[in-house]
């Protein structure tokens, strides 16, 4: 980066960035993470959060429901980037709001199911990401839709991420013979929730991806690792566990949801399209040592039922979670980019995910905190 990208940048997004860094001195460390594993209960797992800076959002909490907690430390991330956007110059601006589409569509398929299946509207509110807010979302919800396709279409008019709806659906339409409504109704109405979701995070992962690309140079390095590894995994997460069921159409659906990017795209990642055994999954990665690693010793996804905690064996999610974390850290070692606000996310989402590990483990066993050695994957541990 240049001297006059540095000034630019200080002038544009310095307090931001400055804001941030602050906030990452909050992050959880080991000396917490061994509190709240000895903890025998619920009450004084919350007693060990008020002592850290989720003391303001956990204050409240009541020990009942942990589905609760996960929420109140949620609203706490959502805060602190909403304290960032709004201090943020245009094209930081834009990125932060890039990178709530993702939660934005989560929320967005949240309303769909909840009104297809007749959930109640506060419930369906209760489950929505802060971080994806959508102030059309009490709107959509009000509503009154008799076809599904009919809330599909005020999505595409009224929401942000109306672009990644628009492409989802014309990819609907191309591959099939018969270009209608009813069409699209049949195919909605036929797909799971997660289904969708993959579907439209890959659009959107390779919308950010190109979007990065057009970036200061410093961002534009770092995130284009960042994404490609990411694409990387979800390829190898969506082959892996498509392999735990027998699809004659598998390749078909692979190519729907897999992103189109990646340091193994384009030619080992149509390898890995046709790939059908997890012993032919390790033989098409074993050229890349930091993807075999992945699946080296992995559980065969057709066993995962016989899979326990407290086995010794690493997940997937685990191994990919691990390397993401280290990967993440890193970007904050440089700075006068934006990268480290994604990275940011992303390490405070897995504090997210460690916690409520514990609390959930704690609320079924009051002793099995204290039984795990480390079931908590750790940042700026590399």
């Amino acid at each position: 980066m240049s001297m006059s990208d540095l000034i630019f940048f200080n002038v544009d997004d310095g307090y931001s960035e400055a804001l941030l860094r602050g906030f990452r001195k909050s992050i959880l460390g080991e000396q917490q993470y061994t509190a709240l594993r000895n903890t025998t209960n619920l009450k004084d797992f919350k007693s060990v959060l008020i002592d850290t800076d989720y003391s303001d959002y956990v204050k409240d909490y009541t020990e009942t429901d942990t589905s609760a907690l996960k929420m109140l430390l949620k609203k706490k991330l959502a805060d602190e980037i909403d304290q960032v956007q709004s201090v943020a110059g245009p094209d930081l601006d834009k990125f932060i709001e890039m990178i709530r589409h993702k939660y934005m569509i989560d929320n967005v398929i949240n309303i769909i199911e909840g009104i297809k299946n007749k959930t109640d509207k506060n419930v369906i509110e209760a489950r929505n990401e802060p971080l994806g807010y959508l102030k059309e979302i009490s709107g959509l919800l009000k509503l009154d839709y008799k076809k599904i396709e009919d809330l599909y279409e005020d999505v595409l008019i009224d929401t942000e991420v109306g672009v990644y709806f628009s492409k989802f659906l014309e990819e609907v339409l191309a591959m099939s013979d018969s270009k209608n409504v009813a069409t699209i109704n049949n195919f909605l109405q036929s797909l799971k929730p997660e289904e969708i979701k993959n579907y439209l995070k890959k659009i959107w992962l390779e919308y950010f991806y190109h979007f990065c690309k057009t970036l200061n140079p410093t961002t534009s390095e770092i995130m284009e690792d960042l994404l490609k590894y990411e694409a990387d995994c979800q390829t190898i997460q969506i082959v892996y566990n498509s392999l735990a069921y027998n699809n004659q159409f598998q390749e078909e659906e692979r190519k729907k949801v897999i992103p189109y990017f990646g340091f193994l795209y384009p030619e080992t990642t149509t390898q890995l399209i046709k790939c059908n055994s997890l012993e032919n999954l390790r033989q098409i990665l074993q050229p890349f040592p930091d993807y075999y690693e992945l699946v080296r010793e992995i559980p065969d996804p057709k066993k995962l039922d016989e899979f326990g905690l407290q086995s010794g064996l690493k997940t997937l999610d685990d191994l990919m979670f691990k390397e993401s974390m280290k990967r993440y850290s890193i970007a904050f070692e440089q700075q006068f980019h934006f990268a480290c606000f994604y990275a940011y996310i992303k390490i405070k989402e897995q504090e997210i995910k460690n916690i409520m590990l514990l609390a959930d483990m704690i609320s079924f066993d009051k002793e099995i905190g204290s039984k795990v050695k480390k079931a908590y994957i750790l940042p700026f541990d590399y």
